[in-house]
């Protein structure tokens, strides 16, 4: 398992790192509240009179108003898609062969065979595959699969080495799915189409994959 920080881990923390930096400039800009030097209409040279509540009413106002972009921005919901989510839609569409629509199934050898070099394994089916390969992934090979679903072919790539920290979603090129936390460590990818019930495959996968690591 490796330890070194995932690309979506870094894309968080450059998000979070950039909130920052937004944070204290609204911040700066707020203080940065201009005060006429003759403010009052009191002659030159007189004694400076003491800071009005205006001033300090429209200091206070910025200031909240800053508190609230910064709160807007943490509570924001995120507008961003994972590339985790892009990179397996990609990988997808690469092997247009595994989205056939067919009633034969890869011998369970060979299944296996694709399973232990992805260092994964089932403790119980999770449906008919009629598609197997081991796959290059974020420079590691990965295992890659297709469960005939009620509707269609449903994709499933067992991930090891990346971590989710819940269901993320999936939302593209007319394929919707999700990439769930498995026990243990590392994720695994379920998509389909858009009228396919994932969630059945999805249970089955989390009762039944186990990592060889």
């Amino acid at each position: 398992m490796k330890t070194t920080i995932t690309p979506e881990e870094r894309r968080r923390r450059e998000a979070l790192l950039a909130d920052e930096r937004r944070f204290d400039a609204l911040l700066e800009a707020a203080l940065r509240v201009p005060v006429a030097a003759n403010a009052g209409g009191q002659p030159q040279g007189a004694p400076r009179p003491r800071p009005r509540w205006p001033a300090f009413a429209a200091v206070a106002a910025s200031m909240v108003l800053a508190a609230a972009l910064w709160l807007g921005l943490q509570t924001r919901p995120p507008a961003d898609v994972s590339p985790l989510g892009a990179e397996i839609i990609a990988h997808i569409l690469h092997e247009p062969a595994s989205l056939a629509v067919t009633a034969g199934t890869v011998p369970a050898q060979e299944f296996d065979e694709v399973l232990r070099r992805g260092r994964a394994g089932l403790a119980q089916p999770v449906g008919p595959v009629s598609y197997a390969k081991l796959c290059p992934f974020r420079g590691e090979m990965v295992a890659h699969f297709v469960v005939q679903g009620e509707k269609g072919p449903v994709t499933v790539m067992l991930l090891p080495d990346e971590e989710v920290v819940g269901p993320t979603p999936i939302d593209e090129e007319g394929f919707v799915g999700t990439i769930v936390p498995m026990e243990g460590g590392g994720s695994a990818a379920i998509v389909g189409t858009p009228d396919e019930d994932i969630e059945i495959i999805r249970d089955r996968l989390q009762q039944a994959v186990h990592w060889r690591l």
